[in-house]
């Protein structure tokens, strides 16, 4: 059943998005992008909700594009153009997310998954998670972001290397990198993703969502044009409900509850 592929899971002020094609190791097709979009819109909607954990069923995280999928459209340019366009929306809206976004790790992550990796904001890694990009390794393309997104987060020669090479990536280089938080024991990852999760549905919503604003804008422009930005952003922020209810409990040591504006 096609709804099934991807379900959404609440616990308390946090969501969890599910891979849940574990015979295919959670391989996306067009219904997976679809769902992603339905539920991160949910996400987005319901203020209750602060957090979103990105996870899989099974013995894998995510192995990438569903290649009997693509294979089908990648007969017809059009169809396989419109298949990408798909892709890169439904990760733009990832990476654009104003709620914080978690990736928690197990067994494989590989290529698409590997790009999906990629959109969110934090990544945990289990100790014998298998990363890489692989698309070299059968004359494909990385067409899911990762020529973009992989160079900005490690540095361009990095990016290359594992791109051209198809090489796998250990946790600890991962993590040496920048493209992972934290390594734990395996069958350990969602336990983490939960606890940074608990810890950031504490905060402010607005503020997370404002912090991220700015680095998203500033990522994209040089750094004078991007303080600007952050003064803009920062004048705004200042203004808001949260910030007043900050500033009240540490006047009284007390610990502030957050509205969201």
């Amino acid at each position: 059943m096609a709804e099934g592929k991807v379900l959404l899971e609440r616990r308390g002020a946090v969501a969890e998005m599910v891979l849940n094609r574990p015979d295919k190791l959670n391989a996306i097709d067009g219904d997976c992008l679809r769902l992603f979009r339905q539920h991160l819109q949910t996400v987005e909607s319901e203020d209750e909700l602060r957090v979103l954990i990105v996870r899989g069923n099974g013995r894998a995280f995510c192995a990438g594009a569903d290649l009997e999928y693509v294979y089908d459209r990648v007969k017809n340019p059009s169809d396989f153009a419109a298949f990408l366009a798909e892709w890169h929306l439904t990760y733009d809206l990832i990476a654009d997310a104003g709620k914080p976004v978690i990736a928690a790790v197990n067994g494989l992550a590989l290529a698409g998954g590997f790009e999906l990796t990629q959109t969110c904001d934090f990544v945990v890694l289990e100790e014998d998670a298998k990363i890489g990009d692989q698309h070299a390794n059968f004359g494909l393309f990385p067409g899911g972001g990762g020529t973009q997104r992989l160079p900005r987060l490690i540095g361009e020669r990095r990016a290359k290397w594992l791109m051209l090479s198809g090489a796998w990536l250990s946790p600890g280089e991962a993590l040496q990198f920048g493209l992972a938080n934290a390594v734990v024991p395996s069958g350990q990852s969602l336990t983490k993703a939960r606890e940074m999760a608990d810890l950031l549905a504490l905060k402010s919503p607005l503020a997370s969502r404002n912090m991220k604003e700015a680095v998203r804008l500033g990522m994209r422009v040089d750094l004078h044009t991007a303080l600007a930005l952050e003064r803009r952003i920062a004048c705004e922020h200042m203004q808001s409900q949260d910030v007043q209810i900050g500033l009240e409990a540490f006047r009284k040591r007390a610990k502030p509850q957050f509205t969201g504006r």
